[in-house]
């Protein structure tokens, strides 16, 4: 992780990108190592031609743009949330097209506060998100709430990406323990399973976390 930043600013833009040099070197890494992720995600999530699709904290839009593809053909709708200006810029220049069809609304604003109604959702989807929320639970029963029945949430991770960044001081271990946020997704009254694939072409696994409503 780039020794010229401090951990710590590194860890901020992580969080939430800015506009400033940081800012950038982050979204530079966002579209780089997240892009792969974000799409193999997305291709977990079964979405069907007709869902209503929502990605918390969209970052870049890659995630956003996969997911797209996927209701192109159908009457679903796709949504967003992040809490960054910065990185709502970049995914609204990606998601144009799509947003001017009227296929997509993308919302600033913060995961803890969903704008949306009450069983509304079929699928909601994030990557790397999770570790920053300020109140988990919180978070948790608000997408119980938007989903609709049997709806799911699918996470994405890397963890042997997630313990990199650990040991380089950009995240700290409670942050992002997967064993608690399973926990937690549990409490919420959700059936949660665990899965491991291999990233094409590379020794690396990521895992996905699906998340049922019950």
């Amino acid at each position: 992780m780039a020794s010229f930043l401090p951990t710590k600013i590194v860890s901020q833009n992580l969080r939430k990108p800015g506009s400033g040099i940081s800012g950038l070197f982050v979204k530079y890494l966002l579209k780089k190592k997240n892009r792969t992720l974000s799409i193999e995600t997305v291709g977990r999530c079964n979405i069907q031609p007709d869902d209503y699709v929502l990605e918390l904290g969209f970052g870049p839009g890659l995630g956003l743009q996969a997911a797209a593809a996927k209701i192109s053909n159908g009457s679903g709708k796709l949504y967003g949330m992040d809490f960054s200006p910065a990185m709502m810029g970049e995914a609204m220049g990606l998601l144009e097209p799509v947003i001017t069809a009227g296929n997509a609304q993308l919302t600033i604003g913060n995961v803890a506060d969903l704008p949306y109604r009450d069983t509304s959702i079929d699928v909601i989807y994030h990557c790397n998100c999770y570790y920053f929320w300020d109140d988990p639970s919180k978070v948790l029963h608000g997408i119980h709430r938007v989903l609709k029945p049997s709806g799911r949430m699918v996470t994405g991770l890397c963890l042997a990406g997630l313990n990199d960044a650990g040991r380089s001081g950009v995240l700290r271990k409670e942050m992002y323990d997967s064993d608690q946020y399973m926990e937690r997704l549990r409490a919420a009254n959700f059936k949660v399973e665990m899965e491991e694939f291999p990233f094409l072409g590379s020794d690396v696994k990521y895992q996905i976390i699906n998340a049922t409503k019950s």
